[in-house]
């Protein structure tokens, strides 16, 4: 249930696009295409992308979008943690390796995200495929820290371009098609219809 007469607009772009940045400044990190020491681009954008999406969660809420609003609340808490760990790890304020606790927050996320794509059956079919791509990520993720296991890494980390891409559609098509009032970009009907 959304409020049409709140008096802001949908902020799940904003949320998104941040989300955007940041995975595609993780993605050659995580595939070993940059050097590790890339991801302290991760702590400005970490803060930035939380504060966004923070205040993008808080008003998709106030808006009466109950999933959206609490996704994006989740994502801002890894955006801080993504912020947070990269800099105090550079600090050398808590240990490098701390996978043994990651793997159960990333699992833990990988689940709640399985069950939020359930939901998004009955939104436009590209929102249902980046809930895909994002279950794709969290859940190996969470049982590569978990197990040590590289084929889970190698599938979440690879996934993220997916991710991506399917943010950047996601983000085009709400915006352009909103701003038009007609589908500039299509987002593919629903799977399931109430």
């Amino acid at each position: 249930m959304s409020d049409n007469k709140s008096a802001f607009a949908n902020p799940g772009p904003a949320g998104l696009m941040v989300l955007a940045f940041y995975l595609g400044c993780l993605w050659p990190v995580a595939t070993h295409s940059a050097p590790h020491s890339m991801a302290s681009v991760l702590v400005p954008l970490g803060l930035a992308g939380g504060i966004v999406q923070l205040t993008a969660g808080v008003i998709a809420l106030h808006k009466g979008e109950i999933m959206n609003g609490n996704i994006l609340l989740a994502f801002s808490a890894f955006m801080f943690l993504g912020m947070g760990e990269n800099l105090m790890k550079t600090l050398e304020l808590m240990p490098h390796n701390t996978m043994a606790v990651d793997g159960w927050v990333f699992l833990i996320m990988g689940i709640l995200m399985c069950g939020f794509t359930i939901g998004h059956l009955m939104a436009p079919f590209v929102a249902f495929m980046f809930m895909i791509f994002t279950d794709l990520f969290f859940v190996p993720a969470g049982l590569f820290f978990l197990t040590q296991s590289k084929i889970f890494w190698t599938i979440a980390s690879w996934d993220l371009p997916l991710v991506v891409i399917s943010i950047i559609w996601v983000v085009l098509g709400t915006v352009l098609n909103t701003l038009f009032g007609k589908k500039i970009i299509p987002m593919g009907a629903p799977l399931y219809k109430k």
